[in-house]
């Protein structure tokens, strides 16, 4: 059930003891130590419901309309698998996708797997899903060993739903994505991992060779706001939106806070 520390946060713990010295790093090390351990009861917590939560969502089918949909994914069992988006914004995507029946979605960054949970009730009956994610990524990317079975349970009918928990920008990463594929063609890509100017930007670069003429391609956190929370996924909007005439779902530009969905025809 629990996951290894990954190599970034060994460098960053092997940075600051030699920059800063053994006190400050200490200090540092019980405040990461108390906030991982936190984290571990939450994780233990959510895998002890799993047997409840996942009966509930294999009886929630396609005759639900898309309101419906989206509230049971904020509601359900405390937001246990809560997308981490505005209610009427990803309602609105959703209402672009349900009339298009994507057979194909590549979902990058996948947090709670709320999104992933959605797109799977709007994408046609045969769709091939894939799931790229991060462990331990900065914008809210990993998710334990214990809830894959969750994730893999969002496939109805006849789909697929495959499951990378790797770097994005990974060649190896790239070729999975392709094996996966078998020389088809990527109807809906959903970017939503890293939120660096330089991380949006690859994963556009990167996968869009993969999205078919005519296929949509959304970027998630589009509205300025704090860097914590938008990175660089604004600014990049700005230039592309520009060169691909790109359509916004915006409920409020002042929140202050970002979100926001933006999304181009390629």
């Amino acid at each position: 059930m629990g996951d290894t520390v990954d190599e970034g946060t060994i460098e960053r713990a092997v940075k600051v003891f030699r920059e800063d010295g053994i006190i400050v790093f200490a200090k540092k090390y019980l405040v990461y130590a108390k906030d991982y351990a936190q984290q571990k009861i939450r994780n233990l917590g959510q895998a002890l419901v799993l047997p409840y939560v996942m009966p509930k969502i294999k009886k929630f089918n396609q005759n639900y309309s898309l309101e419906e949909l989206v509230k049971f994914s904020f509601d359900t069992c405390r937001g246990y698998i809560r997308p981490a988006q505005i209610h009427d914004e990803i309602l609105g995507l959703l209402k672009i996708l349900d009339k298009m029946r994507p057979k194909i979605v590549v979902e990058i960054g996948t947090d709670k797997g709320g999104t992933l949970f959605l797109f799977s009730h709007v994408a046609s009956e045969d769709a091939i899903l894939i799931s790229v994610d991060l462990p331990h990524g900065r914008f809210g990317g990993g998710y334990p060993n214990w809830k894959i079975p969750l994730y893999k349970s969002f496939a109805i009918a006849n789909q697929k739903i495959y499951l990378i928990r790797a770097d994005s920008h990974d060649q190896n990463t790239f070729k999975k994505v392709k094996e996966i594929l078998k020389n088809k063609y990527i109807d809906f890509l959903f970017i939503d991992g890293d939120h660096f100017y330089n991380g949006v930007k690859k994963d556009f670069e990167m996968y869009r060779s993969l999205v078919k003429e005519g296929g949509i391609i959304a970027f998630h956190d589009i509205v300025p706001g704090p860097e914590r929370n938008v990175g660089g996924v604004p600014k990049f909007w700005m230039e592309l939106k520009e060169k691909y005439s790109g359509k916004e779902i915006v409920k409020d530009w002042n929140n202050r806070t970002g979100w926001g969905i933006g999304w181009v025809k390629k």
